[in-house]
């Protein structure tokens, strides 16, 4: 989201724009009850490894983990340790409240550089899924859906998708991944 509203404010700056798996090609506020900041921060404290694994097998991996995803686990976690962890909480929360105040999906027409979009289509990310009932969270995080949605509102862009892939196709198909990013840049 937040590359995009960069694209989107600065216009002038990008010459190429790349976006993978990214969140916000949904509106979250139009089915997820607004949280105050001050309820994602206490959400966020409360932050472990196991808690951001779960998140993590769940929505960016759709249930299909495999023993080198730990690192990245690791690498969220280790934040947890960190002195200073209540300031990154609260950028945290600070952040969720964005994501759900300033969606950017509705302006994806407006983007004007030349966009690609490499979306794996197993991704299920979506912020507040636990806060909806059961019915209402199937209908959220379909990136085989979303990723074709947002190709065809952002003008002169290309849909690169990536089978059987989660949230992070750098990780789980580097070769998928880096092939056609290369491609891009070189055009």
């Amino acid at each position: 989201m937040l590359a995009t509203r960069f694209a989107l404010m600065y216009p002038e700056s990008i010459e190429k724009f790349i976006l993978e798996n990214p969140i916000g090609l949904e509106d979250w506020k139009l089915k997820v009850p607004y949280k105050p900041v001050e309820w994602w921060y206490e959400n966020e404290l409360k932050t472990d490894y196991e808690s951001i694994k779960e998140y993590q097998l769940v929505n960016y991996f759709d249930n299909q983990w495999k023993p080198e995803y730990d690192e990245w686990v690791h690498l969220l976690a280790g934040w947890t340790l960190n002195s200073d962890y209540k300031t990154i909480a609260w950028n945290n929360a600070l952040t969720y409240d964005m994501i759900f105040t300033q969606p950017v999906v509705y302006e994806f027409p407006n983007i004007t550089a030349p966009t690609l979009l490499i979306i794996g289509t197993r991704d299920r990310t979506a912020i507040g899924k636990p806060l909806v009932p059961e019915e209402v969270r199937k209908t959220m995080g379909l990136y085989n859906e979303l990723g074709k949605k947002t190709q065809r509102a952002i003008p002169d862009s290309e849909l690169v998708e990536i089978e059987n892939v989660g949230h992070s196709p750098h990780i789980e198909k580097f070769e998928s991944f880096i092939t056609p990013l290369i491609r891009f840049l070189k055009e």
